[in-house]
């Protein structure tokens, strides 16, 4: 999810712990991270699909051919390259290919990465879609981490797929008559299709939420005037459990007083958008602008007790 920069080039500075991003929005996922999943998730059975008929696919075009050859020639004229019982299949048939010119080195190693990738979807997927979520200890974990969907994966199975039909006639190999392919047709053609409306409408959310963000820094950046005391991180303006302090409040309304929109109050004050909201409504029935003046100082504070670390 894209998120607003965390800037203080017009808020001051608190000198305090890190902060970790907050988002408004709490669990619920707005309508590109949830069209995203839906993206990944069709493009993953692919995926899933495509690579299986990829193996299959390297396996037939040396382990067939050369059976054949060996049936159709004398004895030891042929030699099975890989036998069934070879380890690591897929990797000595790559090599086969290479060697017989159907392939070159850089198509060898991006087919195995794309398998590779299949094990991934199978047994990772968490690590696939974790980094759409908005909670803030995922996002921190995801910064870490070398998980990275690729959008890229189903055309590029496609495209050997492609490539490697071609071959069975450039190179002469034999094929073998599979049944896969006509089975999923029809599950293909629908996923092919959904996957296309997805990303346009992907593409589309994706423009809008950039002017959104853009929108949302820039009036961020624009607050200025403020004092420390005032800071919307101050330790004093929330309880253990995120509440807000009458103090909290009062920074909230200041933020109301200079225009700022309860999405920009959420992020600062670090409340969900509702509460925000909710404090806008507040802070208009007080009187909003024209409310009454209050001290800061002369509003009750917060206790911080003792944590014993046993």
């Amino acid at each position: 999810m894209t998120k607003p920069e965390r800037t203080n080039e017009a808020v001051p500075a608190y000198s305090g712990p890190k902060r970790h991003y907050f988002d408004p929005l709490g669990s619920r996922l707005p309508a590109l991270e949830r069209n995203i999943l839906r993206l990944r998730s069709l493009q993953m059975v692919l995926v899933m699909f495509y690579a299986e008929q990829l193996k299959q696919t390297v396996l037939d075009l040396i382990q067939g051919t050369d059976k054949f050859r060996a049936m159709m020639s004398d004895h030891n004229a042929t030699q099975v390259r890989v036998p069934k019982t070879a380890k690591d299949q897929v990797k000595k048939c790559l090599d086969a290919l290479l060697a017989d010119g159907a392939i070159t080195a850089e198509d060898k190693d991006e087919i195995r990465e794309l398998i590779d990738y299949r094990n991934m979807v199978g047994h990772e997927i968490h690590n696939l879609v974790g980094d759409v979520g908005g909670e803030k200890y995922v996002r921190e974990y995801f910064s870490m981490s070398s998980s990275v969907y690729n959008y890229e994966a189903v055309e590029r199975m496609r495209h050997y797929l492609d490539l490697l039909s071609e071959r069975y006639i450039t190179h002469h190999y034999v094929g073998t008559m599979r049944m896969e392919g006509l089975l999923f047709d029809a599950a293909e053609r629908t996923l092919l299709e959904d996957i296309g409306r997805l990303k346009a409408k992907v593409k589309r959310q994706a423009g809008i939420r950039k002017q959104q963000v853009t929108a949302l820094n820039e009036e961020i950046r624009a607050i200025g005037g403020l004092s420390d005391a005032e800071h919307p991180h101050h330790p004093l303006n929330q309880y253990d459990d995120k509440r807000l302090t009458k103090r909290g409040e009062e920074v909230c309304y200041r933020l109301f007083d200079r225009g700022q929109s309860p999405m920009v109050v959420a992020h600062l004050m670090e409340i969900s958008l509702p509460s925000a909201k909710k404090r806008q409504r507040m802070w208009a029935k007080a009187g909003g602008i024209a409310r009454p003046a209050v001290d800061l100082d002369r509003l009750p504070k917060r206790k911080f007790y003792r944590r014993d670390d046993d």
